[in-house]
């Protein structure tokens, strides 16, 4: 099948079986791009594994991290998703902003072997928190992972198997939806997984999850496809993206999308809705960095 890719492109996207003739994934492939206020340009990058546990120059225990996670066949250097969150957060604050590139094992067109990694890399994803953790003074109560598309179940994953403490927040952007439509919360994200999952969906029920599995599930013009200014949407490419570009903007301006309380679009759409109870996915974003 074709699926969209962050380039405002489709992709193959192949959804039989395919088997690596290596017996587990190379997680030494894994690598972490470190950007700070200091070095927001030029990443400090290291990988993880047994023998090699990565020291940061430019990482500070005190600030609060940002883990940034694309989806299917991304890599760092050509993600739109993780430069532009990555700039958004460092004008707001001083954080410690990590990209996790897992472009080997998210490869295209091999789907299904991506879904598959989704484990173990989740996995190295909590080992290398619980390794900052106890080398670099990084509090679990300090961290934020945020995941694209099928990155989006890398970060709830990772949330639910970090051993150091809770994880703070989670923040969804279009979850994947294929492959996924029957998965339990053992395999995908889902609200147990944090202080804080908050989900944004733009093509519900298409390309992304359209059921509620956060704490907080934000549908931006009903959350479905095609949204706003997708003209020509074929597979729902540019509906998908924009959930990382909703999210931005509501970084960059101070709470600019509300959401109001509401049973169903359809009161929405017949102005049902209890106006009282609103929030922001900014507002939501600055209490809990507050605490």
């Amino acid at each position: 099948m074709l699926m969209p890719s962050e380039h405002n492109t489709l992709q193959a996207a192949i959804l039989s079986d395919f088997q690596s003739s290596e017996s587990s994934p190379n997680l030494e492939s894994v690598k972490f791009y470190l950007y700070t206020r200091d070095n927001a340009k030029r990443a400090e990058v290291r990988s993880m594994n047994k023998s090699c546990k990565p020291v940061f120059k430019f990482f500070k225990g005190q600030r609060k991290t940002k883990f940034l996670i694309h989806g299917f066949g991304d890599n760092v250097r050509e993600s739109y998703m993780a430069p532009a969150l990555r700039d958004a957060f460092l004008s707001k604050g001083d954080y410690n902003i990590f990209i996790v590139d897992w472009s080997k094992l998210a490869a295209k067109p091999w789907y299904v072997s991506a879904k598959r990694n989704t484990h173990p890399v989740a996995h190295h994803v909590a080992k290398f928190i619980d390794h900052m953790s106890i080398t670099s003074g990084m509090k679990s109560r300090n961290v934020h992972i945020v995941g694209f598309s099928l990155g989006a179940h890398v970060a709830g994953l990772a949330a639910d198997n970090v051993k150091c403490g809770r994880v703070k927040q989670v923040t969804g952007l279009d979850p994947a939806l294929v492959l996924y439509e029957s998965s339990g919360p053992q395999d995908r994200i889902d609200a147990s997984q944090a202080d804080l999952v908050e989900i944004i969906h733009t093509s519900g029920g298409y390309i992304g999850f359209q059921k509620s599995v956060g704490h907080r599930d934000f549908y931006p013009n009903g959350g479905v496809w095609p949204q706003p200014g997708c003209v020509v949407d074929y597979a729902a490419v540019c509906s998908h993206r924009r959930a990382y570009y909703y999210y931005r903007d509501a970084i960059v301006n101070n709470g600019s999308f509300v959401g109001v309380a509401c049973d169903s679009y359809e009161h929405f759409l017949n102005n049902k809705c209890d106006s009282k109870k609103s929030t922001s996915i900014e507002l939501e974003f600055r209490s809990l960095e507050d605490k």
